[in-house]
């Protein structure tokens, strides 16, 4: 008995100094932490709000400027959209030169036009006052006597009329109201109340809201949030002013960005203002966070937007490319492309071609994948005007054709992704695998989808590129990618008889190829 315990005892020992031995060292030891940045180019750190959190996380930047300048909500709210949200800018500028600051918000007038604004007002008021003859108690108050001396001495005697029974004229609709119907802004421009309302109805209805301004032709002052919101009567009207100005709100502010999904309300949130692929948890769309277009890595913002517009003006002159018929090059039948890889096997003689540039598959293997590439003509200077524009429409159709076959291939290949399926469902109905044993293929066919996509947008990138060795360097890793794709494409559309290590190994190398390409030519810079 006592043997035994000291074997446990000893086992127990043992044990420790195993567990001793093998975390001996961890604390001290550098393990290298690799930098998500560095290893993947598109990684982005996000977040998905609704509009409740949003609209606290624009409350508590109002609050806080509220309360360190010592002003209302109402007037922080108009100084942070008008500096796009930046606090320490704001409170910089009032504590500089508060009067500067509130005139380049819109807030108050320039001292030139307030000087004119009073002028302008107080003799509309001297000469509204004597068209009318107020009623005090039912009795007519004596309007200016004839006398000079007797109304000097009523002049002098009598005190100021109380503000119910001051009258002033409405510029807009041009009657004569009490003075306390009367709203003007720090412009000194004042205005009935009813011409207030209908003007902020009129606006509100062409979707204006932090913009509505001065009623006045020449004054850019604007209206602030309050007082719409008190002169509106309509509750209808009241929550669209909150829905529009709430929207300006978020477009304004650099780190938000509304969602562009039909019907979506998610407002997706980051301080990295980058072209980075975002994807909504809602209604999964994917767009650029610095643009909000459709995600375009490796081409930037301002280069995507001067392509799209270039294909919309040359959209009629580009459309004889949209065939989806081209013959064979050794037999000369007649072939449709129904699938979304561009190497093509004729189903008459069994030639395999190339569908961009119709040249031998074989020449397509290995080295510079040519077809991706436009070859400039290097005397195009010299040629006349007439050359040259043939010569640019030549080189915008290389470029275009390639974007768009890319475009359809994409279409195309999501159709082979749908017969794949309907064709593993059988197999899993008839006891041949499980979908976990066919997981890999969808993960090759996704793959090919996320090449492909980075693969179409290489061409309006390459497009605007000046000549040079970058632009060389842009275009060989640019064949390698196509050529990796086509293989890997090749191998999707018969990825059943295909060897599944082949298969990932050939994924492997197109992400890589991606990835390169990536780090090397996509702008991140904010």
């Amino acid at each position: 008995m006592a043997d035994q315990e000291s074997d446990m005892e000893y086992s127990s020992d043992n044990d420790y100094e195993f567990e001793d031995y093998y975390n001996s060292g961890l604390e001290d030891c550098d393990i290298e932490q690799i930098d998500p940045k560095r290893s993947d180019p598109e990684y982005f750190v996000y977040e998905c709000l609704d509009v409740e959190e949003v609209e606290k996380l624009l409350n508590e930047s109002v609050e806080k400027l509220s309360n360190v300048l010592q002003i209302t909500p109402s007037l922080a709210k108009v100084l942070l959209h008008e500096t796009k949200w930046r606090t320490d800018e704001v409170v910089e500028k009032y504590r500089n030169n508060a009067s500067n600051l509130l005139v380049s918000a819109r807030i108050k007038a320039a001292p030139a036009a307030m000087a004119m604004a009073i002028a302008s007002t107080s003799s509309a008021t001297a000469v509204s006052i004597p068209l009318i003859l107020p009623t005090v108690a039912g009795q007519l108050v004596p309007g200016p006597s004839s006398n000079p001396a007797a109304a000097a001495a009523s002049t002098r005697s009598s005190s100021p009329p109380p503000t119910a029974y001051r009258t002033h004229l409405c510029p807009v609709c041009v009657t004569v109201q009490a003075v306390d119907k009367f709203h003007a802004l720090s412009c000194q421009h004042s205005f009935c109340r009813d011409c207030w309302a209908m003007h902020f109805e009129i606006q509100i209805s062409q979707g204006i809201s932090t913009q509505i301004g001065c009623m006045e032709q020449r004054c850019d002052v604007r209206v602030p949030e309050d007082l719409v919101l008190n002169l509106l009567n309509r509750p209808m009207l009241r929550d669209k002013y909150q829905q529009f100005a709430f929207a300006d709100y978020v477009k304004s502010h650099p780190e938000l960005r509304f969602c562009p999904g039909p019907n979506c309300q998610i407002i997706i949130r980051s301080a990295d203002i980058s072209p980075k692929k975002t994807t909504c948890k809602v209604c999964t769309t994917s767009f650029c966070f610095r643009c909000g277009m459709d995600y375009h890595a490796p081409t930037d913002c301002q280069i995507i937007r001067k392509w799209l517009t270039k294909c919309a003006d040359d959209s009629e002159t580009a459309n004889y490319i949209s065939a989806h018929t081209k013959d064979c090059p050794k037999c000369h039948i007649c072939i449709e492309k129904n699938g979304g890889c561009n190497h093509m096997q004729c189903f008459n003689c069994k030639h395999d071609f190339c569908w961009m540039c119709l040249g031998d598959w074989k020449a397509h293997g290995s080295e510079y994948y040519e077809c991706s590439r436009y070859k400039e003509n290097p005397n195009i200077a010299h040629e006349s005007v007439h050359a040259q524009a043939r010569e640019a429409l030549k080189k915008y159709l290389h470029y275009y054709e390639r974007w768009e076959n890319h475009s359809k291939s994409l279409q195309l290949e999501q159709q082979t992704l749908d017969r794949m399926k309907a064709r593993i469902n059988e197999k899993v109905m008839k006891g041949l695998g499980t979908w976990i044993d066919w997981q890999y293929l969808f993960d090759a066919a996704a793959l090919l989808a996320k090449c492909r996509y980075t693969l179409q947008y290489t061409y309006p990138f390459a497009y605007f590129m000046e000549a040079g060795s970058r632009k060389d360097l842009f275009e060989y890793q640019q064949a390698q990618l196509e050529a990796e794709i086509e293989n890997l494409s090749w191998k999707v559309e018969r990825a059943e008889t295909t060897d599944r290590g082949d298969l990932e190994n050939q994924m492997d190398v197109a992400e890589k190829r991606r990835t390169t390409l990536l780090k090397d030519f996509f702008p991140t810079e904010a």
